[in-house]
């Protein structure tokens, strides 16, 4: 991979002088304290846990992409506290740490002993004015983890997790704007179904389902079935259906709606919902079947080739999609 990471990032150089980079004064520089160990750290993290949303980062500014880094490496952080945690006091304290640790950063100018994850989120909130609220609002729901009853409820908790990461990529570029806001939470909630729909296999197999009960309901499917022999029927493809159908729906809108009025600068940012994209379409073309062995697979090439196109024309819409006038 080492040579496919450094084929990307001089694919991406080419493109990178079209954004405007934040000039650091020397009062911030003084004031940065991420190691290139930490920026490293996080990078490892990301790579190895969200390859795709890694593959994305290469078409960021270096200051952009090292705060990209470090705000996946956080969500990486919290996700795995459950499992590498075992009692539930444990749990809280390590939950309650996180969010101390990056409140902190917003009040306190001691930065002596933190996490590199940590410093690199420091360095991030000095360069860009990175708002607390939307890592409060990530951690808040991390910790919080309330059940999926509805389909709403789904698109809310990626409002509350994904696209808060969306969000402070933006204000990383230097982006506040409503139209770049509204195409963040669109795509996080679509992350968050994809997501979803493709760890279901592993899910099932260890006796979790994350579907909303009410499209488990509406489809007539038997969950304590599907645990005890987990695999494709048709009650499960029509479920699987109708809640891709929602998150590719958005994506769509997100391109023809709020990417045209976004400034360009905010693409970056937005590039992450290109592989969610794709493996979509890919689960379209296996007819809505989770179990497909093909979807387990990742294209690196394939999907760093269509995230340099989109960059190229500022849009993931293929140009046979694209509404022309007369």
């Amino acid at each position: 991979m080492r040579k496919f990471t450094s084929l990307a990032l001089r694919l991406c150089t080419a493109h990178r002088s079209a954004f405007s980079v934040r000039t650091i004064t020397s009062t911030q520089s003084k004031a940065l304290v991420s190691t290139r160990d930490d920026i490293e750290y996080c990078r490892r993290l990301v790579h190895k846990h969200d390859y795709e949303t890694y593959l994305s980062s290469l078409f960021s500014p270096r200051y952009a992409r090292e705060a990209l880094w470090g705000l996946r490496a956080l969500n990486i952080e919290l996700l795995t506290i459950p499992t590498h945690t075992r009692t539930p006091s444990a749990i809280s304290m390590r939950y309650a740490f996180w969010h101390n640790t990056i409140m902190g950063l917003y009040t306190q100018p001691q930065t002596q002993n933190l996490p590199p994850v940590a410093r690199v989120l420091h360095d991030a909130i000095q360069r860009s004015k990175i708002s607390r609220t939307w890592l409060r609002r990530l951690i808040s729901e991390r910790q919080t983890s309330t059940a999926i009853n509805t389909l709403d409820d789904l698109q809310k908790h990626g409002e509350r997790t994904i696209a808060c990461l969306i969000h402070a990529h933006l204000e990383s570029l230097d982006v506040r704007n409503m139209h770049a806001d509204n195409a963040a939470r669109a795509i996080g909630v679509s992350s968050t179904i994809s997501h979803m729909l493709r760890s279901m296999p592993e899910q099932l197999a260890h006796g979790r389902c994350d579907l909303p009960h009410d499209i488990l309901a509406k489809h007539n499917i038997n969950v304590q079935e599907l645990y005890k022999a987990p695999k494709n029927t048709p009650e499960l493809q029509n479920a699987v259906y109708e809640v891709a159908t929602t998150a590719y729906t958005k994506l769509c809108g997100v391109a023809e709606l709020h990417i045209p009025n976004s400034p360009r600068q905010a693409l970056p940012a937005l590039l992450v919902a290109v592989p969610v994209k794709m493996w979509l379409e890919r689960l379209e073309h296996a007819n809505f079947d989770v179990f497909d062995p093909r979807l387990r697979q990742t294209h690196a090439v394939h999907v760093m080739w269509k995230l340099w196109k989109a960059r190229r024309k500022g849009t993931w819409l293929d140009v046979s999609n694209q509404q022309t006038g007369n």
